[in-house]
């Protein structure tokens, strides 16, 4: 074989490699810790996350399960449904979420409780508790006729076990580069 041939395949081999190895990388498990998202997702479950998509740029969309760096500790991961894009306008009224003027049918969302809260359950409203500074101004200057009005380049993300689900009625919007990656699969825990 020439030397040449042998420095083409050298080349073909590593560039493999490299791709073979970028592949791996871009794909990765991630275990539920909370029960925030019951009954779609269970603590201890685990699911596989795409992350190339978030790499190459492909935009989120509404319905995607996504894992994300906690907006309040991005030390934090945490697992949460889009359920409203930039553009989109939101509420929810006596639990039922209303994207863009019209009700959403939400098979997975889990309401444990028949219990009325007036913020968690009637959103956007006045809070009974102290927000964080992003969430305050998220209903300061995002609320427009009684619904939130995703801004450019953010995110509105919800737990489906709706009534125990710490998300952006709390914390506000998440940005594309809190996005790790979308859910792709899940394995249930033990």
């Amino acid at each position: 074989m020439s030397p040449l041939k042998i420095v083409a395949l050298r080349g073909t081999v590593v560039l493999l490699l490299f791709f073979s190895v970028g592949v791996l990388m871009s794909f990765r498990f991630y275990a539920v810790g909370s029960a925030a998202m019951e009954d779609t997702l269970l603590p201890g479950d685990r699911i596989l996350v795409d992350k190339i998509g978030v790499v190459l740029g492909r935009e989120p969309k509404f319905g995607d399960i996504v894992v994300m760096r906690y907006p309040l500790n991005p030390k934090e991961v945490w697992v949460k449904r889009i359920v409203a894009v930039p553009g989109d306008r939101l509420r929810i009224v006596n639990k039922q979420l209303y994207r863009n003027g019209a009700a959403v049918a939400e098979p997975y969302a889990k309401h444990a409780s028949a219990y009325i809260d007036s913020y968690r359950d009637n959103f956007p409203s006045t809070p009974g508790m102290r927000l964080p500074a992003v969430a305050a101004e998220m209903l300061l200057d995002h609320v427009q006729a009684g619904e939130v009005v995703v801004p450019r380049g953010k995110y509105f993300v919800l737990g489906d076990n709706r009534d125990d689900s710490s998300d952006s009625r709390y914390w506000g919007f998440i940005s594309n580069s809190d996005i790790i990656g979308r859910s792709l699969m899940v394995w249930p825990g033990k």
